[in-house]
């Protein structure tokens, strides 16, 4: 992926067909964080429906993950055209709100495109341009996915409840499995997570087994 040091071209960013020239010098920070800020605000309108599901330990109804998906891929598209453009962008130029955006986007993604931009965000966190605990969180996610235990604890499953009937509640959440779960909370406590794991699962109502095994 190449990230251009000059910009002659038009990038259109914004809902719609709003079209901005960039200056060959220039990066056009405020337009941009007013595109990602109405990006996060999808992002989370719908997940705040789906968390609800979730803490009361209900199935989540099909159409809302299909609303979420169609969201997810028109974001995607979106922030993919600007961090191409302009990499990943500072925390400091564009805002907290903006900068979480782009993090929640990518997580929200495929593995092949979370993989792809991790590096990203683990430099601009070692630069102070973006937060370490995203880049746990994207990190624990790549290891779930790729079927392997997570670090921080912040990744959280499915699975129908041993007992349950094929009916409402019939579904339980738990704590993908961790490596060296008596290390974890030393982890997250360094990297900046102000919760411990079993306050995070109770959180998300889901079950916490440090002995969970992963999935066969």
């Amino acid at each position: 992926m190449k990230y251009p040091l000059t910009f002659a071209s038009l990038l259109i960013v914004v809902s719609g067909t709003l079209a901005q020239t960039v200056s060959r010098s220039g990066t056009p920070y405020d337009s941009l964080r007013t595109v990602l800020e109405e990006i996060h605000d999808q992002d989370q309108v719908i997940r705040e429906e789906l968390v609800k599901y979730m803490q009361q330990g209900d199935s989540i109804v099909p159409s809302l993950i299909t609303q979420m998906n169609t969201t997810d891929s028109v974001n995607q598209i979106r922030v993919n055209q600007i961090i191409s453009s302009y990499g990943w962008l500072p925390q400091s130029k564009i805002g907290d709100k903006a900068a979480e955006a782009l993090f929640l986007v990518i997580q929200h993604s495929g593995l092949e495109t979370m993989q792809g931009y991790l590096p990203l965000l683990k430099k601009a966190v070692e630069t102070g341009e973006a937060n370490a605990t995203s880049a746990a969180l994207m990190e624990d996610r790549i290891l779930m996915y790729e079927g392997k235990k997570q670090l921080y604890g912040t990744q959280a499953s499915s699975r129908p409840k041993e007992d349950g009937e094929p009916s409402h509640g019939s579904t339980e959440y738990f704590i993908w499995p961790i490596e060296e779960p008596e290390k974890v909370n030393q982890r997250r406590a360094e990297i900046g997570f102000d919760l411990t794991v079993e306050e995070n699962a109770a959180r998300m109502n889901a079950i916490y087994d440090p002995n969970e095994e992963l999935p066969q």
